[in-house]
């Protein structure tokens, strides 16, 4: 099945003030149009308002049906999301984050969802030859959870000055905070607010080392690539540190965020994976995002949950994201991928590759 994209064209503004704006200047046409066929017209130039009376009908029917066409799609789309908003208003809840607090807080008091420490350290560093596209990148995350892979891993690439940093989804469920930071636990608190999780906390730390490392300092920009709670991760971490300058997400809930981001974004989702709709509402479109859509076929009904939202899935998506000729897509998969050296672009085809392990300490 193909994908379809929506945002990243400065062209396309979809607010519902801006399509009821468009709705009125097509009604007005439509008006104006109807008033340009008088029967006194008909006296003094016959022919011309007898073709112009008999192409007015169709032109007006074209009209209203555009003007149905906005309503309709206006109507799907903004008040699909205003039927979440309200349901979760009648429960005394309006967002995903306040959810996410609750949670923590009833639960930390037995024990559960609660946060320690983070140990990051350098396992690795070593070479190789730069991702390809949007697929690419999907790739570098489907290697760092592949069998047989030590888990609570995350890779940062150098590229002269320019730093990308894969974050994997979640590793385990255990409500404990125990080990392993790509967990439960980092799950509610990078819902809940920036800064709090430990999965967070120790790429923030891994960013900072391989920087360090580097010695590029203040000259360094970051383009974060993540799956599923990787992505939200990025997604907070964009909010607030200057030196990000891109993010792609595969399967992550960022829509609560994501009119607070800046920076260039592509948001790659399954439509029947649940694990992106738990941002609670729709991405927005806006200029510096694009989300990519795709329903993935699956080879069982059982099997549904977890293919949806497989990484190695979502690399096959990006496949498709990578061919799209579509203006707002092409225009912000090239600013992210300017992060890394493609194919006849620039002159450094490989990059210093650090590799950390991250750790809750007590």
């Amino acid at each position: 099945m193909g994908i379809v994209s929506y945002g990243g064209d400065p062209q396309i503004v979809a607010t519902r003030a801006e399509i009821e704006r468009i709705q009125a200047g097509l009604a007005s046409v439509g008006n104006l149009l109807g008033g340009e066929v008088e029967l006194s017209d008909f006296l003094i130039s016959p022919l011309k308002r007898i073709g112009l009376a008999m192409e007015l009908p169709a032109v007006q029917e074209r009209i209203r049906y555009l003007l149905q066409a906005l309503d309709a799609a206006a109507n799907e789309y903004f008040h699909g999301e205003a039927l979440v908003a309200r349901e979760l208003t009648d429960l005394g809840l309006i967002s995903a984050p306040i959810i996410a607090s609750g949670l923590i807080g009833l639960a930390n008091e037995v024990g559960m969802f609660r946060e320690h420490r983070v140990k990051v350290t350098q396992v690795d560093r070593f070479w190789r030859q730069a991702p390809s596209g949007l697929a690419g990148l999907g790739q570098r995350l489907a290697e760092l959870t592949a069998p047989g892979q030590p888990s609570g891993q995350v890779v940062i690439e150098r590229y002269g000055t320019k730093f990308v940093a894969y974050v994997p989804g979640t590793q385990t469920w255990n409500p404990i905070g125990l080990g392993n930071p790509i967990d439960l636990t980092s799950n509610l608190q990078a819902m809940k607010g920036q800064g709090l999780a430990a999965s967070e906390i120790g790429v923030r730390q891994a960013l900072a080392e391989a920087i360090g490392a580097a010695g590029v300092g203040a000259n360094a920009s970051i383009l974060l690539v993540g799956h599923s709670q990787g992505g939200m991760v990025g997604a907070n971490i964009a909010l607030n540190d200057k030196r990000v300058k891109g993010l792609v997400t595969f399967g992550a809930p960022v829509s609560q965020l994501a009119e607070q981001l800046k920076v260039p974004t592509v948001a790659i989702q399954h439509k029947n994976d649940i694990v992106p709709k738990l941002g609670l509402k729709a991405n927005p479109v806006l200029q510096n995002m694009v989300t990519v859509e795709r329903v993935m076929p699956i080879s069982t009904p059982i099997a549904a949950v977890l293919e949806a939202h497989d990484i190695q899935n979502y690399a096959k998506t990006a496949e498709l994201a990578d061919k799209s000729q579509e203006i707002g897509l092409k225009r912000v998969r090239e600013q992210v991928l300017a992060f890394v050296p493609q194919a006849g672009i620039g002159v450094q085809e490989v990059g210093e590759t650090f590799l950390f392990r991250l750790e809750r300490v007590d």
